[in-house]
């Protein structure tokens, strides 16, 4: 991504070599009370900081031309926080479409959302559905906005299309509910991240993350740089996938 001249990031760190690249890389962006905490800070200090790492951390998966990235920005389950902190969430998200649409638009980043839109206040949703549309034509990173999502409740959605549909029993398929989700068509999540120490994935694309690598790190949010992505990919690359099989050289 080009660098908006308004709003100038530090000059990426040299691109290592990598083998092999995920083709599809979830990311739970996790920590932003805790850093902000840390830092003496309040948690919605925390949460501004956490959408100022997301320009950085986008420009330098598609530098090593990762094609998709789905962000974990607001789960089904948030809505129980208090009421001040998920304003300020849903206020950031509105603010980063504003800010950042047009620099997005024009380095041909594609702009989708995953989750449902019935709870979202209406000034977010006409901003995501502006945000979606107008980079429709993109062909560069496709950058999945996963806002009130859960995956439970993705799974649950696809089963009554499926029945809506009026599936016999006999045509139930994986094929047929993944044909259902937000994410269809889309290659399944090859690499999960979850930053700030936590080790669980949170209701977060349970069906599309069944083969993903996982990939944790104690670096609160607000701290996952270039240099962070560039640490998970290698690590990446270095796993050995078997997806349930037995590599060749391992014998039975």
């Amino acid at each position: 991504m080009v660098v908006n001249p308004a709003n100038p990031a530090p000059a990426s760190p040299p691109l290592p070599a990598l083998a092999v690249k995920p083709q599809h890389v979830a990311i739970i962006m996790d920590g932003n009370g805790r850093w902000a905490q840390s830092q003496g800070l309040s948690r919605s200090d925390g949460h501004r900081a956490g959408a100022d790492a997301i320009r950085p951390v986008i420009r330098r998966f598609a530098e090593h031309q990762v094609p998709v990235v789905t962000l974990f920005g607001f789960s089904t389950e948030n809505w129980g926080r208090p009421k001040a902190e998920i304003e300020t969430i849903l206020k950031l998200g509105a603010e980063f479409i504003d800010s950042h649409l047009d620099e997005l638009n024009q380095n041909g980043v594609r702009v989708a959302h995953l989750g449902g839109t019935d709870r979202l206040p209406i000034w977010l949703r006409r901003r995501v559905k502006k945000a979606v549309e107008a980079t429709s034509h993109n062909d560069g990173i496709l950058v999945n906005l996963a806002f009130n999502y859960g995956g439970r409740d993705e799974i649950l959605d696809a089963v009554k299309r499926m029945l809506a549909d009026g599936l016999k029993p006999g045509d139930v398929t994986p094929e047929a509910l993944e044909a259902r989700l937000t994410t269809a068509g889309l290659p399944d999540v090859d690499l999960l991240v979850r930053t700030g120490g936590e080790q669980r994935v949170s209701n977060f694309l349970v069906w599309q993350s069944t083969y993903a690598e996982y990939y944790f790190t104690p670096k609160f949010w607000p701290e996952f740089d270039p240099e962070e992505v560039d640490a998970a990919l290698l690590e990446f690359a270095h796993r050995h996938r078997r997806f349930g099989l037995v590599a060749p050289d391992e014998g039975d």
